[in-house]
C-alpha cells in the first residue's frame, strides 16, 4: 500500500508509542479525511498523545468493531507493539478495514532505493555497517527503522539502510531492492504466537519481489527455514565455503574473503567475535549487491573507524582488573550463546534473567557443558528458572534479587576476567527496556567499585 491511497480515506493509527507518533505527524494536514487513533487502554502514553494532539487526533481506548464502523473508518495503521491476537487488532478485522502499518507504506515508495536487514541477532550491527560502507564509497544513505530512528523521519536519500523487527517483517506487501538476512532464532513468541510463524513473519520481507537476497549460509536453522517457506527464491549465501563473500576460516585470522581472496584484513574492525565478522561480510556484501563497486581501501577505512553500537557486547570502563561487558540487547539464550562464542573464554561470571517468557534454555545448558564458565548469576525473574535448566552442567550458580547483588557476587567470584550481562531475557517488568536495564548495570558497576 502507498500513501497516496490514504488520500480521502477515514484513518486510525493503532498504539500511540513513537511509531504511532511519527505516523500521525505525517499524515496531519495530507489529504486524509480524517484522522484518529485507537489504544488499547488508557495510561501515560495515552496522555501524551492527547496533550500532544488534542483534538487534531483524537484517540478511542479499546474501542470495539462497532465502534469502528459507526465513526465509518476505513484504513488502519498499526504500530508494531499492537500484536496481531490483540484484541484491537481483531476489531478492526471484524470491522472489515483495510490493515497496512507504517514499514509498509514507506516501502510502497522507497523499496527500489533500499536496503533492509533482518534477522534474530545482528541485524542492528549490519544495518550501520551497510550505512557506513555506503558512506565511505560517496553513497547517500540513511539509516533507519527498528534502530530507533522511525523510517518516516529519514530525510531523502540516495540509498537507505533499514533495520527491521520480525514486527515489521511480517506486514510488508513490497519487498525492499536487497534483502539482508542476518540469523534465526526463536524469538517473540509472544508476539507472534509459535516459533514457525515467527520464522514465517521474519522470512515474509523476501516473500514480494526483492531484486537481490543476501543471507547467512553458517546458520542451519535459517537455511533450513528459508528452504521450507520459500523453496524457490535465489539466495546468495554469506559466509558458507563456496561462497562469493566469506570469513576466513584459519583460527585467529580476521579476513574477510571475497571468492576466496582476502579483500580486507578485519583486523581492526572493532567488534569481537565471528558473528560480527560474518555481519561485516554480509554488509560488504549488501553494498554490492545494490550497484557499489566496491574499493578494499574504503572499505577497509569503513571497518576501522565504525563504533560498536551501544549495549552490544559494550566494554565498561572499571578501575579494578575485571573487564565488564554490556549486551543488555540480549533477549535470548541463542543471543547469549553468540557473546560467550565472541569472548571465547572460561574466565568469565555470565549474568542472565529477565522478564520469563517460558523460554526453553537447554541450548544455553548445552552450549556451557561444552564451554564451561567460572559462574552464572541469575537475575529475577527468570533467573532461578534459567539456573536451574543449568544445574547438570556443574558450573556454580548464584541466584541473586538484583542487579547490585549481581555485580557484588560477581567481584567476589573472580577478580581477573569477564563479567558479562547477556542476559537471555527481555527487560520488561524491571526495567523500561534494555537501555534502562544497561544504565543500572553500569550503576552497580560504579557503586560497587566505590565501595
Amino acid at each position: 500500500m502507498r500513501w497516496s491511497e490514504l488520500e480521502g480515506q477515514r484513518v486510525v493509527i493503532l498504539g500511540t508509542g513513537r511509531e504511532g507518533v511519527a505516523i500521525a505527524e505525517h499524515l496531519l494536514g495530507s489529504g486524509v479525511k480524517s484522522l484518529s487513533a485507537a489504544d488499547e487502554r488508557d495510561g501515560d502514553s495515552a496522555t501524551a498523545w492527547r496533550g500532544r494532539f488534542g483534538a487534531a487526533v483524537p484517540l478511542l481506548i479499546a474501542p470495539t468493531a462497532a465502534t469502528l464502523r459507526r465513526k465509518r473508518i476505513q484504513v488502519a495503521i498499526a504500530s508494531p507493539g499492537i500484536p496481531p491476537h490483540s484484541a484491537l487488532r481483531r476489531a478492526t478485522e471484524q470491522a472489515k478495514l483495510r490493515r497496512t502499518t507504517a514499514t509498509d507504506l514507506w516501502l510502497g515508495d522507497n523499496a527500489a532505493r533500499t536496503t533492509a536487514v533482518t534477522g534474530s541477532k545482528g541485524k542492528s550491527t549490519t544495518a550501520a555497517l551497510v550505512r557506513a560502507i555506503s558512506v565511505a564509497h560517496g553513497v547517500g544513505c540513511e539509516l533507519g527503522g527498528n534502530i530507533g530512528i522511525p523510517l518516516l523521519g529519514l530525510p531523502e536519500a540516495e540509498r537507505y539502510a533499514a533495520e527491521l523487527s520480525s514486527y515489521q517483517c511480517s506486514s510488508v506487501t513490497t519487498s525492499p531492492d536487497v534483502v539482508v538476512l542476518t540469523a534465526l532464532f526463536p524469538e517473540h513468541l509472544d508476539w507472534h504466537g509459535s516459533e514457525e510463524q515467527y520464522y514465517a513473519d521474519k522470512l515474509n520481507l523476501i516473500a514480494h519481489g526483492p531484486r537481490r537476497v543476501l543471507a547467512n549460509g553458517e546458520d542451519p536453522r535459517l537455511v533450513a527455514a528459508l528452504e521450507r517457506f520459500h523453496p524457490d527464491a535465489e539466495i546468495e549465501w554469506v559466509g558458507s565455503t563456496g561462497s562469493h563473500w566469506t570469513v576466513s576460516g584459519r583460527a585467529g585470522a580476521r579476513e574477510i574473503l571475497r571468492d576466496g581472496a582476502r579483500f580486507v584484513d578485519a583486523s581492526t574492525l572493532p567488534l569481537v567475535g565471528r558473528h560480527n565478522l560474518r555481519n561485516a561480510a554480509l554488509a560488504l556484501a549488501a553494498v554490492e549487491a545494490a550497484g557499489t563497486e566496491l574499493d578494499p581501501q574504503a572499505a577497509l577505512a569503513a571497518l576501522a573507524g565504525f563504533r560498536p553500537l551501544e549495549h552490544r557486547l559494550e566494554r565498561v570502563a572499571d578501575p579494578s582488573g575485571l573487564v565488564f561487558i554490556d549486551d543488555s540487547l540480549s533477549t535470548s539464550p541463542f543471543a547469549a550463546i553468540a557473546a560467550l562464542e565472541a569472548l571465547d573464554t572460561r574466565d568469565l561470571v555470565l549474568i542472565v534473567g529477565g522478564q520469563d517468557r517460558g523460554v526453553d534454555y537447554a541450548p544455553l545448558a548445552d552450549y556451557l557443558q561444552q564451554h564451561p564458565v567460572a559462574a552464572v548469576i541469575g537475575l529475577p525473574d527468570s533467573g532461578p528458572r534459567i539456573l536451574k535448566t543449568l544445574a547438570p552442567t556443574g558450573i556454580l550458580t548464584v541466584p541473586v534479587d538484583g542487579m547490585d547483588a549481581a555485580i557484588r557476587t560477581a567481584r567476589k567470584v573472580i577478580d581477573d576476567g569477564v563479567v558479562l550481562l547477556s542476559p537471555a531475557a527481555p527487560s520488561y517488568g524491571r526495567y523500561r527496556d534494555y537501555a534502562d536495564r544497561a544504565a543500572d548495570f553500569r550503576r552497580a558497576i560504579s557503586a560497587s567499585a566505590s565501595a
